[in-house]
């Protein structure tokens, strides 16, 4: 394919978006929103039942609603939406092209997929357990699996970032060390494959458990490598959005930062 066919220069940026890039960024920036509405409208429910006056759900429902709550708001919709940031801040940020977009669309549909057969699971009403899901607890094994597959796509997601990063230094498309943008990028990407890494850790032994292929899981091991996975999937989101305000401030204001 040719560069002119592959590439498309925004005309009020500036900015040069590879054709599969952009793309990419398109179907996991609408996804993560998909899951931000979905979060929010679920917490209607969760408002509208802590308030005395109404109390509107039942308690099983209510524990239902909180979970895909919690889940959707602080798993899918933060990480759909950095794997978008990720192919922004190296690609875009870098003019280059996306490396490896078959692993890259392999990543999001697992993702996707993953993120999909969570939310059927707790639908389904067998796996009220809470964004947390602490054991002695159990869900439906579809659970776990849908996690597990959503932490493996955005895992091979992070992987396609940094194999971006790779393209762009060695095409010398920039010169000197990387854009601001990008470098918070790249800290996010690492919280990310950290926070990946430990909830699989920990999500793989507890499916199997859900399953019966194994007798028990130890709760407070459990609760300790689930919380490296927890509280780091915030801190990707701290990482990504100042990444965010920076492109912002550059973009909309030609604003540079005093030192790179």
């Amino acid at each position: 394919m040719s560069q002119a066919t592959t590439y498309r220069t925004c005309p009020r940026s500036g900015l040069q978006f590879e054709a599969n890039a952009e793309k990419l960024m398109v179907a996991n920036a609408v996804t993560a929103v998909v899951f931000l509405l979905l979060g929010g409208i679920l917490a209607i429910g969760v408002v509208l039942t802590r308030w005395p006056a109404i109390h509107w759900l039942e308690a099983s429902t209510f524990y239902q609603v909180l979970t895909a709550h919690g889940i959707d708001m602080l798993i899918f919709w933060i990480i759909f939406f950095e794997i978008a940031v990720l192919y922004f801040c190296s690609s875009t940020l870098l003019r280059c092209r996306l490396a490896t977009p078959r692993l890259a669309w392999l990543a999001f549909a697992l993702m996707l997929i993953g993120a999909v057969t969570n939310n059927i699971a707790v639908y389904q009403g067998a796996s009220s357990v809470m964004m947390t899901s602490y054991v002695p607890m159990m869900a439906a094994p579809s659970f776990y699996l849908g996690l597990i597959l959503f932490a493996v796509g955005a895992l091979i997601a992070c992987f396609v970032f940094l194999g971006t990063l790779v393209v762009a230094k060695r095409d010398k498309t920039y010169q000197g060390s990387v854009p601001l943008v990008t470098f918070g990028a790249i800290t996010a990407c690492i919280i990310a494959v950290f926070t990946i890494a430990s909830g699989a850790i920990i999500l793989i032994p507890t499916y199997l458990l859900s399953v019966g292929l194994i007798d028990r899981v130890d709760p407070l091991v459990y609760r300790t490598i689930w919380w490296a996975f927890g509280h780091s999937s915030q801190q990707i989101n701290v990482a990504a959005h100042l990444s965010i305000w920076y492109a912002v401030a550059a973009i909309a204001f030609g604003a540079k930062p005093m030192s790179e």
